[in-house]
């Protein structure tokens, strides 16, 4: 139920009130000054006619809020507000006319003034009331347009949560796999050592589903998570893979959107170091450039060697969470030189609500 709109705060009750205050000063001067009325009569007249007026089109709202274009014929909406505005009318002026002369019954001239001033008081009255039920449709409009934009922010809001969690959710398979078949390996080989990974693999899971539902993060939490992952495959691959962060103290505290770098370790991890027959370096440079953290993530790989096949689903991912988070579809730029591939990630500062 839409609440009525002239009880929305005080600010709607004061316009309202004073609104019908200064056609009242209005018709007082008119009264006064043009028909030369008495003061005492001009002011009386004017209040108990306006005033009146403002307490009866508070009631109108009553009639628009149940005399709706979608809920009613055209016919229905004309003899409704036919009969409205004659019901009106004749509470208006019966009870004004009614006072006034009982208030004035000695004064012959305002006695006669009144009955001569029925028309136009009549075209005043009905005015005032096409104007009121024109206001008060503009605002049921304008309140159904409100929700239906709400409601439409909510649903977008839950359709893009939900393209987030799917692509947040998009990782790797191969990577836990290989990671189980390589712990396995090592219960024999290397008990110690398959505990150890056991622990990070456990940790690196942890975070990533406790993670889903809080849309950013440290960049320091998810660094230290990165960490964990590329020990897991450091555990796999040997002395193939090292790799070095370089993030000053500054940009730790950042906030990136969760899991959002995972994929381009992944890559990294993907398309450097499974074919190379030598050590693969994946090295991470953070700088704070005004309101974006830039995050560039480079490998070598080895020139000449057999490239793995993949359907590039991972920098898609991060492209379509970028344009989903930040409306930009530009924050991610990639670059192949010199046996050297690079990816570079630009992440606007977020932007509190309060």
């Amino acid at each position: 139920m839409i609440q009525h709109p002239v009880f929305q705060n005080r600010q709607t009750i004061g316009i309202y009130f004073g609104t019908w205050i200064f056609i009242a000063g209005i018709h007082f001067s008119l009264l006064y000054f043009l028909y030369d009325q008495k003061l005492l009569v001009s002011i009386v007249d004017s209040l108990l006619f306006n005033l009146l007026y403002a307490i009866l089109g508070l009631a109108i709202w009553y009639i628009v809020r149940f005399s709706l274009p979608q809920t009613h014929s055209l016919y229905t909406l004309v003899v409704n507000q036919f009969a409205s505005v004659l019901i009106i009318l004749l509470l208006w002026l019966g009870l004004s006319f009614s006072a006034l002369k009982y208030l004035f019954d000695a004064y012959e001239k305002y006695k006669d003034f009144l009955d001569s001033s029925i028309p136009w008081r009549l075209i005043s009255g009905t005015f005032f009331y096409f104007l009121l039920v024109l206001v008060y449709y503009l605002f049921i409009y304008y309140q159904n347009l409100q929700d239906k934009i709400r409601d439409e922010s909510r649903l977008n809001e839950a359709v893009r949560e939900s393209e987030l969690n799917l692509l947040k959710s998009q990782i790797n398979p191969h990577f836990l796999f290989n990671s189980l078949n390589s712990i396995s390996s090592l219960t024999i080989t290397d008990p110690a050592k398959a505990q150890e990974m056991t622990v990070k693999l456990s940790d690196f899971l942890r975070y990533s589903v406790s993670q889903n539902d809080s849309g950013f993060t440290k960049l320091d939490m998810e660094m230290d998570n990165i960490g964990k992952y590329l020990d897991i495959e450091k555990t796999r691959f040997g002395p193939k893979l090292s790799y070095t962060f370089d993030i000053p103290d500054s940009c730790k505290q950042f906030e990136i959107p969760v899991m959002i770098l995972q994929p381009l370790y992944e890559n990294a991890v993907k398309y450097g170091v499974y074919e190379s027959t030598g050590e693969v370096s994946i090295r991470t440079q953070v700088i704070k450039n005004k309101n974006l953290l830039e995050i560039r993530i480079e490998n070598n790989f080895e020139p000449g060697a057999p490239s793995r096949k993949g359907a590039g689903i991972g920098l898609k991912n991060i492209r379509e969470r970028m344009k989903l988070i930040y409306h930009d579809d530009s924050l991610l730029q990639t670059q192949n030189k010199d046996q050297i591939f690079s990816v570079t990630i630009c992440i606007p500062e977020k932007k509190r609500t309060t």
